[in-house]
């Protein structure tokens, strides 16, 4: 039996912000979250579990993960936000996955940074044989969301 998808994606989640950028955490609970000038970013993932993953974060939060993970003084492009966005997204997929579907293989497609409409449609839209779920997490500078729908492979 396969855990939920929400807590695991709220774990991993959790853990990745924790571990890899010493972020401070918490849960939001909120329907639709409500961002301050968003970045987002898509991936798909194929094999055991079809689906997709969609991050959204603040700016400045995502400027507070920059300074900690690369432990900079906070100067940012907009290249380094990218870059930083889209492995924050493929660490989130792949912790997800690895628990999820932890005797499975599930290769993941290389993150891209999308327009925060994608990520939105991510969080309302799903088939019936779907699993979909969607979490906020607050962080400092703002709020971070992750979403994802998955399907088990035939």
């Amino acid at each position: 039996m396969k855990p939920e998808l929400t807590e695991v994606l709220r774990e991993a989640s959790t853990v990745v912000l924790e571990t890899m950028f010493f972020a401070d955490v918490s849960t939001v609970a909120v329907e639709e979250p409500v961002h301050d000038d968003p970045l987002a970013c898509s991936l798909l993932c194929s094999g055991a579990e079809n689906g997709s993953f969609t991050v959204a974060v603040d700016r400045a939060a995502l400027g507070m993960l920059s300074e900690a993970f690369y432990g900079d003084d906070g100067e940012s492009s907009s290249t380094r936000e990218a870059e930083l966005l889209c492995e924050l997204t493929n660490m989130l997929a792949g912790s997800t996955l690895s628990t999820y579907a932890p005797n499975h293989y599930c290769p993941l497609s290389s993150p891209k940074v999308c327009d925060f409409a994608q990520h939105l449609a991510t969080v309302s839209s799903s088939a019936p044989d779907e699993h979909k779920t969607s979490i906020s997490l607050a962080l400092d500078g703002g709020l971070l969301s992750v979403s994802c729908t998955l399907k088990a492979a035939a």
